[in-house]
């Protein structure tokens, strides 16, 4: 594949020919009745929807454009009510061997994810409950496929942390916080704070697909990663002899209780500290790193970020440097 510029680089009335992966894809009617292609299509460093107007101009299969596919697109950059946005003017469906190299198309952590996994190790071999460091050797150190699933997920399909590794990237996170919450509460058991934070997002790796686009999967969408880690929890829980039953009740607490809400999916509220600790902490992170994103997307009509609906708010988007702290 020739050298193309990124997403993230483009600028209005820019040129852009290259290939791209379509995320979204769907034939629509518009107002006055014609027919028209609107698309998201993506690269590593981000996403643009692009419309094209004139069907004529698909070359080749129009069924053969769905999300999930590789595109070939000849488009301009135009902006609409502060956005970028693609005008198509031809479209057709690329092979992934006219592509060649499939990384460049998905967003991956800004951190290695040996370095993370690393850290991972670390942070399970400091947990000093035997009962507990068995629990998470046992989920995310000696099964290799749920570990490498662990490390190559995203956390969220849109929220947050969307980008292969964003799973552990967040889990590291969150876990960061939580050890410097523990050391300002004495009182928090750092053991049970520190296997929910591990454990609270398992399910995602199941409940989204990552191999092309982001979405959900099918047992996503049914079950929900809430349900689906649980279940996992429990049955390695009982492949340990003589795992305590109140320590069982307690970190499966934790874990179902992290969306802090039964609104929110969760089919219990925070009952004990350390479940209402990772709650908030869980919550903060996310939407912190989707602060940091809209203030980072060049998007938006000057101070101010696009709306973002995750957040129900536009991001004002300038920075007060930060000061030098005196000798």
């Amino acid at each position: 594949m020739a050298e193309q510029p990124l997403i993230r680089d483009l600028q209005t009335g820019d040129a852009f020919v290259g290939f791209l992966l379509a995320t979204e894809a769907a034939y629509k009617t518009s107002r006055s009745g014609g027919e028209y292609l609107e698309v998201k299509v993506a690269d590593a460093s981000g996403d643009l929807k692009g419309f094209l107007w004139d069907l004529r101009a698909v070359e080749g299969d129009f069924e053969a454009i769905t999300a999930d596919a590789f595109l070939k697109l000849k488009a301009r950059v135009e902006e609409f009510q502060g956005r970028k946005q693609l005008r198509l003017e031809k479209v057709r469906f690329a092979t992934d061997a006219e592509v060649g190299d499939l990384s460049h198309f998905f967003p991956m952590s800004v951190r290695p994810m040996a370095e993370m996994l690393t850290e991972l190790d670390g942070l399970i071999a400091s947990i000093g409950d035997p009962w507990i460091r068995r629990l998470l050797q046992g989920i995310l150190v000696e099964d290799p496929e749920r570990r490498a699933a662990f490390a190559k997920a995203p956390a969220a399909k849109s929220l947050h942390h969307v980008c292969l590794g964003g799973l552990l990237e967040h889990t590291l996170s969150v876990a960061g916080m939580a050890e410097r919450a523990c050391q300002h509460y004495p009182a928090l058991n750092r053991d049970l704070v520190m296997v929910g934070v591990c454990l609270h997002d398992l399910g995602k790796t199941a409940e989204l697909t990552y191999e092309r686009s982001f979405g959900y999967s099918d047992a996503g969408n049914l079950i929900g990663h809430i349900s689906m880690e649980a279940e996992w929890i429990s049955r390695e829980m009982a492949r340990i002899p003589q795992f305590p039953e109140e320590l069982r009740m307690q970190i499966l607490h934790i874990v179902l209780a992290h969306h802090g809400k039964l609104e929110f999916g969760s089919p219990v509220l925070p009952k004990t500290p350390e479940a209402l600790l990772l709650h908030y902490l869980d919550d903060l992170d996310g939407k912190l790193e989707s602060m940091f994103r809209a203030i980072g997307d060049e998007a938006g009509s000057g101070n101010w970020s696009p709306f973002s609906r995750s957040l129900d708010r536009m991001i004002y988007k300038v920075r007060w440097p930060k000061a030098i702290r005196p000798d």
